[in-house]
């Protein structure tokens, strides 16, 4: 997903931009995530990442300040690559959102419990979620 010259680039950041990881394994939730991005007037750079393994691969040079993560993912589930995450000193302390459709009561407290800020239910359109994600970047 991610592309090397745009992480070289990512890596010599202006301070005030924003970093800002996806990892979700559908790439139409990254261009929704992305247009829902451009309407919170926030400076970001934006990285995505399309399973847990590419997040995990990513995370070894980049340190966003902000990562959110789909919970239905093949091969390695949201609540396992949370789990990784928490796990590199690094980044344990970037505040991470678990963002998914289908994350019930029980699924979001085990997420705060292992170390997510919150959980999100994908909001069904792009201005809602801009304004989720205005709230959490500012």
């Amino acid at each position: 997903m991610y592309e090397k010259e745009a992480l070289k680039n990512i890596l010599t950041k202006n301070p005030a931009q924003k970093i800002i990881l996806l990892v979700d394994d559908d790439e139409d939730e990254h261009e929704i995530f992305l247009s829902a991005l451009k309407n919170t007037e926030c400076s970001y750079d934006f990285i995505s990442a399309g399973s847990c393994e590419e997040a995990l691969d990513l995370l070894k040079t980049l340190q966003p300040d902000f990562i959110f993560i789909d919970v239905n993912m093949p091969k390695t589930n949201g609540m396992v690559c949370l789990k990784e995450i928490k796990k590199m000193n690094r980044v344990a302390n970037v505040p991470v959102y678990m963002y998914s459709t289908g994350i019930n009561a029980e699924e979001g407290k085990k997420a705060l419990q292992i170390g997510a800020v919150d959980y999100i239910i994908k909001p069904s359109n792009i201005a809602t979620l801009s304004g989720l994600l205005r709230k959490i970047l500012h």
